[in-house]
């Protein structure tokens, strides 16, 4: 009887009757007050989730570069601040300068138009003679001005009654070029598949993209001859047009990697009779502060990297005649880093162009002329200062410099102000017993081959210097490391 009693007593217990720190652990978690999460708690739990996360966060945007250079150039740069030539004289100065040189271009062709459309008679209907012209192109004197002592041009030289009377036979500068073109490219065989697209190369037949891509003409012996290579083709449609459309068909074009539509821009240039070049862009002395651009050519990749590199370059658009080196002074300066481009320029049968204004001949050149490839050096930087009589004052040196070396180039950029300029210089070259000739038509008359022995000599050389150098850089590291450890 006493049994049963108790088993009747445990049964009617229930949860109710038990403390709560006996209770079942679920009963007890459904007892507790529940509150909505408090912000502090939300907080909490995305601060763990954070601190889980951002080992793999750190890793994944360090992997970027390596996965994708383009990407990873456009993540660490795009929207760096960009350094421009300094220009002596402050901005507002500049502004003016450029203000004056459009209105004096306005003036002087309103004047030029006036002058040249009674050029041939006068309201008698009889010739005029060149003092005749003289006084109805003295609006246009800076148009042909004579040169200062300075090599700049003075709007208030006036001009010889000869280079008047050779102006009006010349025609008026608005007019618009004749368009002379050259064959359409790409042309069958001369062109293979890449890893990034078709690259040029040599015809079976032995018919190289540079000659069957380069502009025709002829050279005279002991007549000196000016280039020119306008760069940043493509970057800017209305510079674009009007650099194809206004300059000389004898003016060669570069065009940028980094421009749209690039195959469409190298067309209309070709179209219109201009030869055209690739800018290739290579570290320069002042890297990461200057930067070339992606995929650019850099002395910390390997070589294998930077003819990857190279390789995506040269697939960007058919029909050039070269290169041009775009920067490239550090790059440019190691031999182990310049030797294996010059080799696969060399086997595309292209034509490589020094670009990086330095006037002197460059390792990359040296290379290129031992292997007999057709090369060229830029002399002279012609818009530095986009002024126009700066540019003026650096067309002269040029003339001065082909007059005693028998050949001189000069590089140029895009700018409104530069292709008037040249389009205005070329008028009046011929008068200065200087001819206006392609890039491609001066190459190989700058750089004189070396022998096998002094080739080979200054391979060691440049070997040697590296080694030098980086020996030089391991102690500082070392010393520094050293000194740490001494201070801790």
């Amino acid at each position: 009887m006493g049994d049963e009693e108790t088993d009747d007593v445990s049964n009617t217990l229930s949860n109710e009757d038990l403390p709560f720190n006996e209770l079942p652990i679920e009963v007890q978690w459904e007892r507790l007050p529940k509150r909505p999460p408090s912000r502090r708690w939300w907080l909490s739990k995305l601060l763990i989730i954070a601190l889980f996360l951002s080992p793999i966060g750190a890793a994944a945007i360090g992997l970027i570069p390596i996965l994708d250079p383009e990407t990873g150039w456009r993540l660490f740069h795009l929207g760096s601040p960009k350094t421009i030539a300094a220009v002596p004289g402050s901005e507002r100065e500049l502004q003016e300068e450029i203000a004056k040189g459009v209105r004096d271009v306005e003036e002087r062709t309103r004047a030029e138009q006036e002058a040249l459309a009674n050029a041939d008679t006068n309201q008698s209907g009889e010739p005029q003679n060149a003092e005749d012209i003289a006084k109805q192109l003295e609006g246009v004197a800076d148009l042909v001005g004579t040169p200062g002592q300075d090599g700049t041009t003075d709007g208030s030289t006036t001009p010889t009654p000869e280079e008047l009377a050779a102006l009006a036979e010349e025609g008026a500068l608005d007019q618009p070029i004749e368009p002379d073109p050259l064959r359409p490219a790409p042309i069958p065989g001369l062109d293979e598949e890449g890893s990034f697209g078709r690259i040029p190369r040599i015809a079976d037949d032995g018919t190289t993209p540079f000659d069957a891509y380069k502009r025709p003409f002829d050279v005279v012996e002991g007549q000196p001859y000016v280039g020119i290579i306008v760069t940043g083709i493509g970057l800017n449609s209305e510079r674009t047009q009007a650099a194809i459309e206004d300059l000389p068909l004898n003016i060669s074009l570069a065009l940028s990697p980094y421009s749209n539509n690039l195959p469409e821009v190298a067309a209309n240039a070709r179209a219109m009779g201009h030869e055209v070049f690739l800018q290739l862009p290579m570290e320069p002395i002042d890297f990461p502060l200057s930067d070339p651009g992606p995929r650019a050519l850099l002395t910390s990749l390997p070589e294998g990297e930077n003819l990857v590199r190279l390789e995506w370059l040269l697939a960007r658009f058919p029909g050039y005649a070269g290169v041009v080196s775009y920067l490239g002074s550090k790059f440019g300066s190691l031999d182990s880093a310049i030797r294996p481009v010059i080799e696969f320029i060399d086997r595309t049968g292209l034509m490589y162009v020094e670009g990086t204004n330095s006037g002197s001949i460059s390792l990359g050149a040296q290379l290129a002329s031992n292997a007999d490839t057709p090369n060229a050096i830029g002399n002279i930087m012609i818009d530095e200062i986009p002024s126009r009589r700066q540019i003026d004052a650096r067309l002269n040196d040029l003339v001065e410099q082909a007059k005693s070396n028998g050949v001189a180039i000069g590089i140029a950029q895009s700018y409104p102000v530069t292709i008037q300029r040249l389009r205005n210089w070329s008028a009046r070259l011929a008068r200065q017993g200087v001819q206006l000739a392609p890039v491609s038509a001066l190459a190989k008359m700058q750089v004189t081959p070396q022998s096998a022995v002094e080739a080979e000599a200054a391979r060691r050389e440049a070997a040697l210097a590296e080694e030098r150098a980086q020996q030089n850089a391991a102690p500082e590291d070392t010393g520094d490391g050293a000194n740490e450890t001494i201070e801790n």
